[in-house]
C-alpha cells in the first residue's frame, strides 16, 4: 500500500557530535527538542558529564568506542544510527528517493538554534530543495553581542539535509593529520547544492576569551602551519598580543563586535 507521510513534528532527526560541552548541551538540546523529537548524540569521550546531561534531556546518547580524531568517521557512523532511527516501514525512502519526508538537523554541541526559527525549518522542509544553510552567529564576549568582521558577518553553514540515500558518505579533508577537520556537517554528495535560509544557530564555543585561545592552541597543536585557516589567527583576534584587534587578517579583521539582531 501507498505509505502515510509520517506526523509534521516528526521527519527532522537531530545529530549532534559532541565533546565536553556541559556548559551548553542542556540549551542546545532544548532549543532544537520543539521539532525533533529524536536527538541522537556521539560523544566523544567526555569527560565533564555531558552525556549525562544528554540523557537526562531523553536524547539517545552513543559513547564513542573510537581512538583517536576523525570527524568523517564519526559523522558517518552519526548518519548510520541516524537512519536506523527512521521506522523500518519507511526506510524504502533511503534508497534514492528525492522526495524523502526524512530529514536530519546536524549541528555541533555549542550552537543553539535562535529561539522562534525551528518554525521557519519546519516550513522549509516541505519544499523541494535538499539541503539549507543555516547562519552561524558567534557569540563573542557577551551573549548580547556578535563578531561581524570578516568571514564572520555572512558565515553559514549547510546543516539540514534530506535524508534520501543510505548510501551517502561524508568527505574527508587534507586537514588535521588524518583528523578531517573542518569536515562538513552534511554527506559529501550534497555539497554545493544548499539553498541558504535565514534560521540562525547561535554560536557559544567562542564567547569567552579563555576558550577561543584553547581552541587556538588545540587546532595549531594538531594542524600546525594550516595556511588555509591562516594559523587559526582569527579565533584569537584581540585576545593574544601577536594578533591585535585592528589587525586586518586573512578572514577576519579588524575586530567588530555588534548587539545581536
Amino acid at each position: 500500500g501507498v505509505l502515510q507521510e509520517p506526523d509534521h513534528l516528526m521527519p527532522i532527526i537531530a545529530a549532534l557530535r559532541i565533546k565536553n560541552e556541559a556548559r551548553w548541551i542542556e540549551q542546545v538540546i532544548r532549543s532544537i527538542q520543539p521539532i525533533c523529537p529524536t536527538v541522537l548524540v556521539l560523544d566523544d569521550h567526555s569527560t565533564d558529564g555531558t552525556p549525562e546531561i544528554v540523557e537526562s534531556l531523553g536524547a539517545t546518547v552513543f559513547r564513542s568506542t573510537f581512538e583517536g580524531l576523525d570527524e568523517a568517521r564519526d559523522k558517518e557512523f552519526l548518519l548510520d544510527r541516524t537512519i536506523e532511527a527512521i521506522p523500518a516501514d519507511y526506510r524504502s525512502y533511503l534508497d534514492g528517493v528525492p522526495s524523502s519526508p526524512w530529514w536530519c538537523l546536524a549541528i555541533d554541541g555549542d550552537e543553539v538554534l535562535a529561539p522562534g526559527d525551528g518554525a521557519l525549518l519546519e516550513q522549509l522542509i516541505e519544499g523541494d530543495s535538499h539541503v539549507y544553510s543555516l547562519r552561524v552567529l558567534y557569540l563573542w564576549n557577551s551573549e548580547r553581542l556578535v563578531r561581524t568582521d570578516g568571514v564572520y558577518k555572512t558565515f553559514r553553514r549547510p546543516s539540514l539535509f534530506r535524508l534520501m540515500n543510505r548510501a551517502f558518505r561524508y568527505q574527508r579533508t587534507p586537514w588535521g593529520n588524518g583528523a578531517n577537520f573542518h569536515c562538513s556537517n552534511i554527506p559529501q554528495e550534497l555539497l554545493h547544492h544548499s539553498t541558504p535560509c535565514e534560521a540562525r544557530l547561535l554560536h557559544y564555543g567562542y564567547l569567552h576569551r579563555e576558550d577561543r585561545v584553547r581552541k587556538y592552541e588545540w587546532y595549531n597543536s594538531i594542524d600546525p602551519n594550516n595556511s588555509a585557516e591562516d594559523g587559526y589567527r582569527h579565533i584569537v583576534q584581540g585576545d593574544v598580543p601577536d594578533v591585535p584587534a585592528d589587525a586586518r587578517l586573512r578572514w577576519a579583521g579588524p575586530l567588530v563586535l555588534e548587539a545581536i539582531a
